[in-house]
């Protein structure tokens, strides 16, 4: 369930709204040829006045995280502005040529990086999460652990009814109130990242919570080292 097309009928419900955009041929050659279309810039644009606010632009299977505009900043308000980040994307062309035909526009939110995590979901069962962004500890997250644990468990019985799949990895961003709205699916396995499960070839079988970067140790007192 990489492409948003495969989930989002079911779970829309779940995630942030979005529009879909069917590339005809020629469409899909421009891009991977960096060459702009007026008529697709069009296309683009009032796709993303359709949405409140900016937008995020990407394709159905993958977004450009690689261009330096995206880096820059991920929301746009124009046709003219997403293509170029397509331009500048090795990942949007080798989709493109793999077969993709699909442009995503969903409106950009700002999120609290502290609310967004990794589901590990095997044989239909949430066997773990992980704390997305891994650059430090957020001491905030220890009183939620086990609100944001058991909210995960609800949700992944929760779209049980929708979805056929056993082996998924979904990235989730819990609002203010603590309701799961869904960021992205991904493939159970490399080349997802395992975050703080560290790796893939492990035992799946029990539970393991809410794994979180640990509170870094301070050492106190006299301190004397000798060599």
């Amino acid at each position: 369930m990489n492409k948003i097309s495969e989930w989002y009928p079911f779970l829309g419900h779940l995630t942030f709204p979005t529009v879909f955009l069917a590339l005809n041929p020629e469409e899909c050659t421009a891009i991977k040829d960096s060459s702009s279309l007026a008529s697709l810039e069009e296309r683009i644009t009032r796709a993303i006045a359709s949405l409140p606010g900016s937008c995020v632009v990407g394709l159905d299977s993958c977004m450009p995280t690689d261009s330096s505009n995206f880096q820059k900043g991920k929301s746009l308000k124009s046709g003219k502005l997403a293509l170029k980040t397509f331009f500048e994307s090795d990942k949007v062309k080798q989709a493109l040529e793999a077969g993709e035909k699909t442009i995503t526009v969903r409106p950009y939110r700002r999120m609290d990086k502290t609310r967004e995590f990794r589901l590990f979901v095997k044989s239909g069962d949430l066997k773990a999460m992980s704390q997305r962004h891994l650059e430090r500890h957020f001491k905030r997250l220890e009183a939620r652990r086990e609100l944001y644990w058991q909210k995960g468990l609800d949700f992944v019985q929760e779209i049980k009814k929708y979805i056929n799949e056993q082996d998924y990895v979904v990235d989730i961003y819990f609002t203010s109130t603590a309701d799961v709205m869904i960021i992205d699916f991904n493939s159970w396995g490399e080349p997802t990242l395992p975050l703080l499960m560290k790796t893939w070839d492990r035992e799946w079988g029990q539970e393991e919570g809410l794994k979180l970067i640990a509170e870094p140790i301070q050492l106190g007192g006299d301190i004397k080292v000798s060599f």
